[in-house]
C-alpha cells in the first residue's frame, strides 16, 4: 500500500478536506457525478495539483450540505496546523505576491478625466494605459504610395 503524502500547500489541504467530506457520499465518483468533470480531473483538484474555482467550490459546499466559508476555514486551520487568521497569513506569506488592491469607487469618482488634465500628467497617465502604448498614436498615417 502507498504511503499517503500529506498535504503541504493550500490548495492541497482545501481538496484534502473537500475528499474527506465527500467519502461518506461516494468519495470521488460522487464528485465527478456533481458535474462534467471526469474522474482525472476530480484527482487533480482534490490532490491540489489544479486549484478548485470558486464556482466548483460553490457546488461541492452544497452538495456536501456545507457552505464554502466553513470549507475553506477547515482548508485554513490544517495548513497553519493553527487558527484561519494564522492560516490567511501563513497563505499570504507563503503562495506569492498579492495583486493590488482594487480602486475604490470613492477614488474612481475623484480621478480626473483626460480633459482636465495637465500635459505632465497625460504623459504619466498615458504609461498606465494599455491602448496608449501604440507606437502610431498621436501621429499622421503615411500616405499610401
Amino acid at each position: 500500500m502507498a504511503i499517503r503524502k500529506l498535504p503541504e500547500t493550500f490548495d492541497q489541504h482545501l481538496g484534502s478536506v473537500i475528499d474527506g467530506l465527500a467519502k461518506a457520499r461516494g468519495g470521488r465518483p460522487w464528485l465527478a457525478s456533481l458535474t462534467d468533470w471526469s474522474e482525472g480531473t476530480v484527482e487533480r483538484r482534490v490532490t491540489g495539483r489544479t486549484e478548485f474555482t470558486v464556482k466548483e467550490l460553490e457546488i461541492v459546499a452544497a452538495a456536501l450540505g456545507s457552505s464554502p466559508a466553513t470549507i475553506v476555514s477547515h482548508a485554513l486551520r490544517n495548513y497553519a496546523n493553527s487558527t484561519e487568521q494564522d492560516g490567511v497569513a501563513k497563505l499570504l506569506r507563503e503562495e506569492g505576491p498579492m495583486s493590488a488592491a482594487p480602486v475604490s469607487l470613492t477614488e474612481h469618482r475623484t480621478r480626473k478625466k483626460p480633459s482636465e488634465m495637465t500635459e505632465d500628467e497625460l504623459d504619466a497617465f498615458k504609461g498606465e494605459q494599455a491602448a496608449n502604448t501604440d507606437p502610431e498614436l498621436g501621429r499622421d498615417e503615411p500616405e499610401a504610395p
